[in-house]
């Protein structure tokens, strides 16, 4: 017995002998060793050591079996029942189970490699500590369980605290060393002396130096200077091998307690950091070029852009155009509530305006409107209105902004055209009246001629007689005028192709016009200088330009009587002399006149002073044009020096006299016309004309009437007349008188150079080039016999 007991003793000495001799048994080879001899010790059993890392969990820190044939898997996590845990490490006293398929998960993996019994013994590090692990027993018998061999394991379980303890805290500064060593952040420790004493490999290989290359160099020639604790982060400039400054991320610590350790700094490279804060600032300095370039665009651009609140209707932006547009500073315009919809002068555009707000509210846009805006201290200015919504990616509004654009000068191109293409229209219908009147004008003075004539050669006329054949050839002839002045007045613009014009004749157009409007409000009264010069303008414009004058004075005469009740004697006057270089017209009535604060304004597109439907406010703006087209002033005082200098305006016209060519001596000497008989063929539609005239020859030459081109041709081509000279109406219908010629010069080539052509109109520049070419005469309708006459024998000799 005395024997049995000391080789216990022995056997509890060599496993003690173990523990104290290893620097922890959680060690494999250690742990090994230390089973052996506690098996025998206590006898057949498998031994493991655990630790709960949490309540019902445990960890397997060494066991008895190799790979594939352990306990308890070396170090997995395994659930436990909460009666082993509170009794290992709440009570700290040892847990017995002899039915482990009852029992938990760890026993339940006992139980499956073959065992019916286990213990858990808890391993204390001292009495004051925490229960560090168990040492846990599994027998194959669950009687051994009640065996001295229980009591053993439970004393020893009391000796391995210390060991175990260790071997923890040696994993734990193990594991600690790799999280370091594997952290992708830099660590660099140093002493008091500044040395570097420890480096991770993150570190080397930001450096690009080995740690023994490292450890012993002073921390300066890392940083350039110690690194010293701050709170939060901070930034350093750490030298590489490559000479590189690299920014990094540095946390900084002091060290206590450690000789080698006086501080310590977590590092991360930076460096993609700051080139992408470099690359950001750089791209938000480009934004901000990029975006100070769009607005110096928008403040330029000949637009008021505006962007307004949805909800409340505030103007939130104005660009710079505004303070043009509105003659006001922009923050004004923006700091005054309801501005732009108050801009608009008219209803009309004030409504149209809140409507197209509306509807982009909604997501819409209204079709672009034009309103009249107010400007401040200036004439008003028509705009072109567009308004539109601005939408966020999930379809909801956020803004509305717009864009009003000044079409004043569109607006009054629009209108000149409007106006030229008018006039273009009065020409042609001044065209067709002319030629209507000119064809009967002329039969009828040539008949009158051939009364006078006939009567004569009867014997003398009574006086009355004979005053009334006067006063029928001049009524006749001043239809003609009128219809010549229409015709030149209403002519189309050519371009700028100037020529003399008589300015004499110019006013007598002028008045002949305009005499119906003027002589029922006030007397006509003229004044012109004999022999005026001749003015360089372009050719019907000068009687565009009086006409538009004479009408403006007999308008504001007429206003003037509706305003005093139809009382007193009303005067429009013209007058026309040189001064200097210069010819002057004076233009001036005794009508209502012009308020000072206007005159600057009356020549203005579209700026007018008349009741609505008088004017469009072009007449003194297109007139104005004209006058300096041909070099000349315009200007406008008013009152006028008429009438006392009471009321009235007046306009004076001044134009450059133009210098008549030098006279060349003719290189041939005159011819004289000699009127040998010779047969005439005469072509005109207009048949008591065409009639006349042909007895009318048909006293000097054989003559004979055709009503139309086609007749003539088919005359021609019968050979019963041997033509010699053709006159030739130009205008016709279905064949005019160029086509006929044209015709002719191809069948008939002998004709080609003996036509008279005749018009009761003004003709196109095409048929201006015609003429040109073929050098044929003109006469105009209507004229008189002895002229037609003389071209015959002019023809004859050409």
């Amino acid at each position: 017995m005395k024997d049995s007991l000391s080789n216990e003793h022995q056997r509890f000495a060599r496993a003690l002998s173990i523990v104290a001799r290893v620097d922890t048994v959680l060690a494999p080879a250690s742990f090994a060793e230390l089973a052996t001899a506690l098996r025998e010790l206590v006898g057949p059993c498998d031994l493991a050591i655990t630790r709960s890392d949490a309540p019902g969990a445990f960890r397997v820190l060494a066991s008895t079996r190799g790979e594939g044939d352990t306990l308890i898997p070396y170090r997995t996590l395994l659930a436990s029942g909460r009666k082993i845990y509170d009794s290992l490490y709440v009570r700290r006293v040892p847990y017995v189970a002899k039915d482990l398929e009852a029992g938990s998960e760890l026993e339940k993996a006992t139980a499956r490699h073959g065992f019916g019994a286990a213990a858990a013994f808890p391993i204390i590090e001292s009495e004051q500590a925490p229960v560090v692990g168990a040492l846990v027993a599994a027998f194959r018998d669950s009687e051994s369980v009640d065996s001295p061999a229980v009591g053993h394991l439970e004393e020893f379980a009391k000796t391995l605290g210390a060991s175990v303890a260790r071997g923890l805290r040696e994993g734990q500064k193990e594991r600690a060393l790799r999280i370091l060593e594997a952290s992708g952040d830099a660590l660099v420790a140093w002493d008091a002396d500044g040395r570097i004493t420890d480096v991770n490999r993150a570190l080397e290989s930001l450096v690009g130096a080995a740690r023994h290359e490292l450890v012993g160099r002073s921390i300066r020639e890392l940083f350039g200077v110690v690194p010293t604790a701050q709170v939060g982060g901070q930034r350093l400039r750490l030298l590489s091998r490559d000479s590189r400054r690299l920014t990094v991320a540095a946390t900084v610590s002091s060290g206590t307690g450690d000789p080698l350790v006086a501080g310590h700094a977590m590092l991360r490279d930076m460096s993609d950091v700051v080139a992408a804060e470099q690359d950001a600032a750089d791209r938000l300095a480009q934004l901000h070029e990029v975006t100070e370039q769009h607005m110096v665009l928008l403040d330029n651009a000949p637009l008021l852009i505006f962007r307004i609140d949805p909800e409340s209707h505030e103007v939130l932006y104005l660009n710079r155009h505004a303070e043009h547009l509105f003659g006001v500073p922009a923050t004004h315009a923006l700091s005054t509530p309801g501005f732009l919809r108050d801009a608009h002068v008219d209803q009309e555009g004030s409504i149209a305006f809140e409507e197209a707000v509306v509807v982009a509210k909604l997501g819409q846009v209204m079709p672009p409107y034009e309103a009249r805006l107010r400007r401040e201290g200036g004439d008003t200015i028509v705009a072109r209105g567009t308004i539109y919504p601005i939408m966020n990616e999930a379809g909801r509004v956020v803004g509305v902004e717009g864009i009003l654009l000044d079409v004043t000068n569109e607006r009054a191109v629009r209108s000149r055209l409007l106006q030229a293409d008018r006039l273009a229209t009065v020409g042609l219908l001044a065209a067709g009246v002319a030629h209507e009147i000119n064809n009967p004008a002329a039969f009828m003075l040539l008949g009158l001629d051939l009364l006078a004539r006939t009567l004569s050669s009867r014997g003398s006329l009574p006086a009355q007689a004979e005053q009334l054949l006067v006063d029928l050839r001049d009524t006749g002839r001043r239809i003609v005028d009128i219809a010549r002045d229409l015709r030149t007045f209403a002519s189309p613009v050519t371009g700028n192709k100037k020529a003399l014009v008589d300015v004499s004749r110019s006013i007598e157009s002028a008045l002949t016009i305009t005499r119906a409007q003027i002589v029922e409000k006030a007397d006509v009264e003229k004044s012109v200088e004999e022999d005026l010069p001749m003015v360089a303008i372009e050719e019907g414009r000068l009687g565009q330009v009086l006409v538009n004058l004479l009408v403006n004075a007999a308008q504001s005469v007429a206003e003037s009587k509706r305003s005093r009740g139809e009382r007193g004697i009303d005067v429009v006057r013209i007058d026309a002399f040189t001064e200097g270089k210069d010819v002057v017209i004076v233009v001036q009535d005794t009508g209502q006149g012009i308020r000072p604060e206007l005159l600057d304004r009356i020549f203005v597109p579209f700026y007018t002073t008349k009741q609505a439907g008088l004017g469009t406010g072009l007449g003194l703006a297109i007139t104005k044009t004209l006058v300096e087209g041909a070099g000349g002033t315009i200007s406008v005082a008013s009152p006028s020096k008429l009438a006392g200098g009471t009321t009235g305006a007046a306009f004076t016209i001044r134009l450059p006299r133009a210098v008549a060519p030098e006279e060349t001596p003719p290189p041939n000497p005159v011819l004289v016309m000699t009127r040998a008989r010779t047969a005439v063929l005469i072509v005109d539609d207009e048949v008591l004309l065409g009639r006349l005239l042909c007895e009318e020859f048909s006293k000097h030459h054989e003559a004979v009437h055709v009503s139309s081109a086609e007749e003539a041709l088919q005359l021609l081509a019968s050979g019963t007349i041997s033509v010699e000279v053709v006159f030739c109406d130009l205008k016709m219908p279905s064949m005019g008188g160029e086509e006929f010629y044209r015709a002719v010069e191809a069948q008939y080539p002998r004709l080609a150079n003996r036509f008279v052509f005749m018009t009761g109109v003004g003709f196109a520049p095409e048929l201006g080039q015609f003429l040109a070419q073929v050098k044929a005469p003109l006469l105009e309708k209507p004229f008189a016999l002895e002229v037609a006459l003389d071209l015959v024998a002019e023809v004859q000799q050409r």
